[in-house]
C-alpha cells in the first residue's frame, strides 16, 4: 500500500476528467472506477490505474465489491463519486466502508433527501425555499379529474434510475394525451415520478450555487454560476456557463443543506421564474457537478476542499483569484448547437462571444488531450451509425424537447463579465 493517502474517482465522464485533474494537478495520486461505456477519464495522464464496471446502474453492488477486493491499497484514501448511481450506493454502505475508506457524502439517511426529489422539495418547503408547482405523483389515478396548466413535467424522484431507462431526464407533457402516454411509461418502468409546474424561460434563467459543506456544517467554497446552454436544451446538463454574482442564493442554499444535515460537495440549481421573478429551486446535487471546472479556473477547488477534509480534518482549496469566464462542454456545445441550434433560438452573436472571452474548457486541456480525442472518437463512431440508420437520429431527437414559449422578460442575473 501506498503510504500517501490518494483519491478514487467514481464515474469517468467529463466531470470525472475534472476532478481527476482537480486532485492530480495538486499531488493527489488518484485512480479511476469507470461506470459507464462512454467514460474517458482513463485516458488522462494524471489517472495511476482505472478499472471498469461498466453500467454502474445495472450492478451497483459491484463497486463496493470492488472497493472491498482493493481496501488493501486503497486504505485511506477518500472516495469522490461524479454521478448519483455513485453517490446512492456509497452512501447505502457508508457504514460497511467507513473503516476503511475516507467517504466524502453522509449516510444514505442524509444523502436520499438530495436523490429523492420528493424529500428534496420537502426540506425546501419546511425552510420557505421556492420550488416548482407540484400536481403529485405521475399515476394514472392521480391524473384522471386533475387539473393542471400545460406544459407539465413528468419529473422522476430518483433520476438517475430515470435516465439509464429512457436515455432522458424527464418527459414534457403539452397536452393531456402526452401527459397520459407519459404516465403509462413510467408506471409500466415502476420508476416513481411526480407531476410539477413547467417554469418558463431560456436555459439562461438556470442559476447554480456551488460549495462545499464543512463537517461542522460552515459552507466554503461559495461560487455562483449562470449556465447559457444546456445539452439537451431546455432539460439537460450545462454545455456552457459563465460567472456570475447571485449571492441571493447563499442564505437559502445553506439553509436548506443544512436543515438536510448534508456535509461535503453540493450544487443547488435554481430556475429564475420570469412570471414573478421569484428563483425556484429545480435540484441539489451532491456529488462533483458536471460545470465545477469553471469555480476551479477562479480559484475554488471543491474536489480539493472535500478531499482534504476527509484526509486531514481541515478544507483547504478555497482561494478566489477574481478570474471570470465562461466554462464550456465543448464537444457538446458544437454537436448541440450543430443539431438543434435553430430549433433552440441559439443566438449566434451570444454563442460565439462565449468563444471570444475568457474560457476554460471541460475536458480539452492541451497538456492531457487524450481525454478530449477519445470523446470525439466515440462521436465519430456514432455519427457514422447515425448515417447508417435511423436508430440513434431518434434517440437524439426524442431527448429534445422543446415546449412553445410565451414572450416573456424577465431579469437575467448580473454576470460578473
Amino acid at each position: 500500500p501506498m503510504s500517501e493517502p490518494g483519491a478514487i474517482v467514481v464515474g469517468g465522464y467529463a466531470n470525472g476528467v475534472g476532478a481527476v485533474r482537480a486532485l492530480a494537478t495538486r499531488g493527489v495520486p488518484v485512480d479511476v472506477v469507470l461506470t459507464m461505456p462512454e467514460d474517458i477519464a482513463q485516458h488522462s495522464r494524471y489517472v495511476r490505474r482505472h478499472y471498469r464496471l461498466g453500467e454502474l446502474a445495472e450492478r451497483p453492488e459491484s463497486l463496493i465489491e470492488l472497493l472491498e477486493q482493493h481496501k488493501a491499497d486503497w486504505r485511506g484514501w477518500a472516495i469522490l463519486p461524479t454521478n448519483d448511481d455513485a453517490l446512492k450506493v456509497l452512501a447505502q454502505h457508508h457504514e460497511r466502508l467507513a473503516p476503511d475508506f475516507r467517504l466524502i457524502q453522509p449516510p444514505w439517511e442524509v444523502t436520499r433527501q438530495l436523490v429523492d426529489k420528493d424529500l428534496t422539495y420537502a426540506a425546501a418547503g419546511k425552510v420557505g425555499v421556492d420550488t416548482a408547482r407540484s400536481y403529485g405523483p405521475a399515476e394514472c389515478e392521480n391524473i384522471r379529474n386533475l387539473d393542471v396548466t400545460y406544459p407539465v413535467l413528468v419529473k422522476p424522484l430518483e433520476g438517475h434510475l430515470f435516465s439509464a431507462r429512457f436515455g432522458t431526464k424527464l418527459f414534457l407533457a403539452r397536452n393531456s394525451r402526452e401527459l397520459s402516454r407519459a404516465v403509462e411509461r413510467v408506471e409500466s418502468a415502476r420508476i416513481r415520478c411526480g407531476l410539477y409546474d413547467y417554469i418558463p424561460g431560456p436555459d439562461n434563467l438556470l442559476f447554480d450555487c456551488q460549495l462545499y459543506m464543512t463537517r461542522s456544517g460552515q459552507p466554503t467554497g461559495v461560487f455562483f454560476k449562470r449556465k447559457l446552454r444546456l445539452s439537451p436544451p431546455r432539460f439537460g446538463v450545462g454545455r456552457a456557463a459563465e460567472t456570475v454574482e447571485a449571492s441571493e442564493l447563499t442564505e437559502p442554499s445553506v439553509e436548506l443543506l443544512r436543515y438536510m444535515g448534508w456535509r461535503g460537495i453540493a450544487s443547488v440549481s435554481y430556475k429564475l421564474d420570469p412570471r414573478d421573478g421569484r428563483f425556484r429551486l429545480i435540484e441539489v446535487n451532491g456529488r462533483c457537478p458536471l460545470g465545477h471546472g469553471l469555480a476551479r479556473r477562479a480559484g475554488i477547488n471543491h474536489p480539493l476542499l472535500a478531499f482534504s477534509e476527509a484526509v486531514s480534518g481541515e478544507a483547504a482549496g478555497d482561494e478566489p483569484n477574481g478570474w471570470e469566464g465562461v466554462w464550456i462542454h465543448l464537444h457538446a456545445d458544437l454537436l448541440y448547437s450543430a443539431w438543434c441550434g435553430r430549433r433552440e433560438g441559439l443566438n449566434r452573436s451570444e454563442f460565439w462571444r462565449s468563444y471570444r472571452g475568457p474560457k476554460t474548457y471541460a475536458v480539452w486541456s492541451p497538456r492531457d488531450p487524450k481525454p478530449f480525442l477519445t470523446q470525439w472518437a466515440h462521436t465519430l463512431r456514432k455519427a457514422g451509425r447515425m448515417l447508417m440508420g435511423g436508430d440513434e437520429r431518434g434517440e437524439v431527437a426524442r431527448r429534445v424537447q422543446l415546449p412553445a414559449e410565451p414572450a416573456m422578460v424577465a431579469r437575467a442575473g448580473n454576470p460578473a463579465r
